[in-house]
């Protein structure tokens, strides 16, 4: 699905995101989720690492096996892409954290074509 934007809208609803950003999470090599500000671990990250209470979503690789989460370094972001804070494995889980991002629009042209994926037509 090389070339196929999986959002439509994700330049107009964070235009600071940084182009190498778009480029992974267009391509879902990064995913992106919106976190959950009420969640009880959310508090506690910004208790600890204050600048998280700027943070709207979280960028992350969901192809990192679990044992190798402690590695991974997660892109705290703003409502805008603006990047907030960079947190490693190590100071933190997501586990519980994220939900899913409303205001992105998933492409119909992505849909089709995963639709086609799903069907065996375009395995070898």
């Amino acid at each position: 699905m090389h070339g196929i934007e999986k959002y439509d809208n994700l330049k107009e609803i964070m235009p600071k995101l940084q182009p190498v950003l778009v480029e992974a999470i267009q391509s879902e090599f990064l995913e992106i989720k919106k976190i959950n500000k009420e969640c009880e671990k959310y508090i506690a990250s910004c208790a600890q690492i204050p600048e998280l209470k700027n943070a709207e979503y979280v960028i992350f690789s969901q192809h990192i096996k679990k044992n190798k989460h402690k590695n991974e370094i997660f892109v705290f972001i703003d409502g805008e892409g603006g990047i907030v804070r960079h947190v490693t494995g190590r100071e933190m889980e997501l586990y519980g954290l994220l939900a899913s991002c409303t205001t992105l629009h998933v492409s119909e042209e992505f849909i089709e074509t995963t639709a086609r994926c799903d069907s065996d037509e375009c395995r070898h």
